[in-house]
Order: structure tokens, then sequence, then C-alpha cells
């Protein structure tokens, strides 16, 4: 299976959410907050992009591997990926403008760095786990 695709989406996501934790950790948020709420949608778009890629791809031919291990691992790995999702999808609800962001900076510094913590160790897992297992 070709998961060069996939490994581009994750890099994409990854350096978006690298941008906005540096202006955190950088306290440019205010300076760089229509970037910050542009990289926030681009992320969602790249996001579900990325999740029809797994669906149609990925997830099929785990969950119907003859496989069992194979398959018990897509299993775990979609229920996952769907709350995952939920999370982000929470998240840039909250903070998909400027003004919702500046409401209370307090919040979306934290909400930030523990939704991009999940989304990268995420990542990692599926890089490090499961496409190894499919080539």
């Amino acid at each position: 299976m070709d998961l060069t695709n996939l490994k581009r989406q994750h890099n994409e996501i990854i350096e978006l959410a690298g941008y906005i934790l540096s202006d955190i950790k950088n306290n440019t948020v205010d300076k760089n907050i229509d970037n910050i709420v542009k990289s926030i949608n681009t992320i969602s778009g790249k996001l579900k992009i990325h999740l029809l890629s797994e669906d149609e791809c990925l997830y099929p031919n785990l969950l119907s591997s003859s496989d069992a291990a194979l398959n018990m691992f897509g299993k775990k790995y979609y229920e996952e990926m769907s709350e995952v999702t939920k999370g982000y999808d929470e998240y840039k609800a909250k903070y998909n403008t400027s003004s919702k962001i500046k409401k209370n900076i307090g919040d979306f510094k934290e909400d930030t760095e523990r939704i991009f913590s999940a989304l990268s160790n995420r990542v990692e897992r599926e890089e490090t786990e499961l496409y190894p297992l499919l080539g």
C-alpha cells in the first residue's frame, strides 16, 4: 500500500500546528492572530481530507483483513481517530475566529497545546505502529 499521500498530509498538519504552537511559545498570538485562525481552519480541511483518504484506502483494507491482529488494530485506530476528530472539531468551533480567541487567550493556549499534543501523538503512532504493518 502506498502511504506517501497520507504521510504528506501528516507533515502538512503538523507543520501548521507547529506555527500556532510557536506563536503561543513566543507570546505572539495577538500579533499573528489572523494567521492562527487561518491555520486552524486549514488544519480542519486537511484533517477532513486525510480522514476521507484513510476511510477510502486504509481502513477498508485493515477491517476486511483475514489477519485477526490487523483487523483488531484497524478497529482500534478507527475508533481512536473518531475521538481525535471530535476533539479537533470542538476546538475549531471554539477558536475559528479571532474574536473567539481574544475572548479567552488563556484557554486558547491550553486547549491548543492539548489538542495538538493529541494530534501529534496520533500521527506519531500511525507513522511508527500502523504504517509499518502496511508496507
